[in-house]
């Protein structure tokens, strides 16, 4: 019979323990961890201090901001900003806010536009409505080369199309938001978008909404159900003259939009979310925002929704930025757009001033202020 011998213990643990044996007594720094439990007593004894009380502290200022400094402590904001905010980020998570949108609205001066009257948002409506499709808009419709249809052209899914749910809305049409991108990112859109949301980066899209009557090569293929009345897009059509044809308004702002666009903005939402799903891999761990700016400027004057994932925001852009879910839930109520857009902030808005909106005719600007909406940084 084979005889079996007792185990032997490892010289290496034989000597840890007796070494730990020789060093029992532990030198112990004052701690300040007052709960009696076995956890703290183990802490005290090895000269831990629990700090996780005077950490969870740290997020008690609306933003926490993580920004690069050279040697005098000046911020370089041509490398962007890590921003975490309170309510909305958990503790420890920062996106990050790119360098465009950072030099844009990390300024001394804004500008301050104050509507006091729905006389004068009736006014900018009709001024935004003398305004052709905006000139990137245009290009990508008629499939003309840029930068849009050249990144649509290596990846298709990039590009889709949410049809009106009839002739008498418009459709609207979900892209990427290419002049925020630089060459490598756009390569990772269309090589790896499933992965962006787990980048720096973030997804950032723009949404436009599309006229039914508005002719599309590049929607044909996209299943664009154009009207009886065809035009094509044209840098020298107004969308006025859009609207005196077809008999149908353009949607230039959240200033178009009224009850009878709630099917559309909920297929809207609806889709977006679907595309985010399908394309990016967004799930329900991911921080989404879906928003259209107000004012607008005279260049970009038809409605158009930015859609953000995990993407860093400025405090300056926030008062400006209506979410979809909000203008969704303003109009079920049976209210007038004009209403919520007095009520923002006493219906006065901070403008970049680098920005052409103070500049268009017959706005409402106040002047220029300090910029008291600026990041600590």
């Amino acid at each position: 019979m084979t005889q079996v011998q007792a185990s032997q213990r490892s010289i290496a643990i034989i000597s840890a323990e007796q070494s730990h044996q020789r060093n029992q007594t532990l030198v112990v720094r004052a701690v300040h961890n007052t709960q009696d439990s076995p956890m703290r007593r183990t802490l005290d004894a090895y000269g831990i201090d629990d700090t996780r009380g005077t950490l969870s502290q740290l997020n008690r200022e609306k933003y926490h901001v993580l920004v690069k400094k050279d040697r005098s402590g000046a911020p370089d904001l041509t490398l962007g900003a890590y921003v975490s905010k309170q309510d909305e980020d958990g503790y420890g998570n920062f996106n990050w806010l790119n360098p465009k949108g950072l030099i844009k609205y990390q300024t001394k001066d804004v500008a301050v536009i104050t509507f006091t009257s729905k006389d004068q948002l009736t006014q900018l409506s009709a001024t935004y409505s003398e305004t052709p499709l905006p000139g990137f808009l245009i290009k990508t419709l008629n499939a003309e080369d840029c930068l849009d249809t050249f990144l649509n052209r290596r990846n298709a899914s990039l590009a889709e199309f949410i049809a009106p749910v009839d002739l008498t809305q418009h459709g609207y049409l979900i892209m990427p938001n290419s002049p925020y991108c630089d060459a490598n990112v756009l390569d990772t859109y269309v090589n790896a978008p499933e992965t962006l949301k787990n980048t720096r980066h973030g997804v950032i899209l723009v949404t436009y909404a599309i006229h039914p009557s508005i002719h599309s090569a590049f929607l044909a293929a996209r299943h664009h159900p154009s009207g009886p009345i065809r035009l094509e897009a044209s840098q020298q059509t107004s969308q006025r003259t859009i609207d005196d044809k077809t008999k149908l308004e353009s949607l230039t702002s959240i200033l178009s939009l009224k009850q009878e666009h709630l099917p559309q903005l909920e297929k809207l939402r609806d889709g977006t979310l679907q595309h985010l799903r399908d394309v990016y891999a967004v799930n329900e761990h991911d921080n989404v925002k879906m928003f259209f700016h107000f004012p607008v400027a005279e260049k970009t004057a038809t409605l158009h929704l930015h859609t953000w994932v995990n993407k860093g925001d400025h405090p300056l852009n926030e008062p400006r930025s209506f979410d979809l879910d909000a203008i969704i839930t303003h109009l079920e109520s049976g209210k007038d757009i004009g209403d919520l857009v007095l009520s923002r902030n006493e219906g006065s808005y901070f403008i970049p001033t680098s920005d052409s909106i103070k500049d268009i005719s017959g706005i409402p600007f106040k002047g220029l202020r300090d910029n008291a909406l600026n990041l600590p940084l």
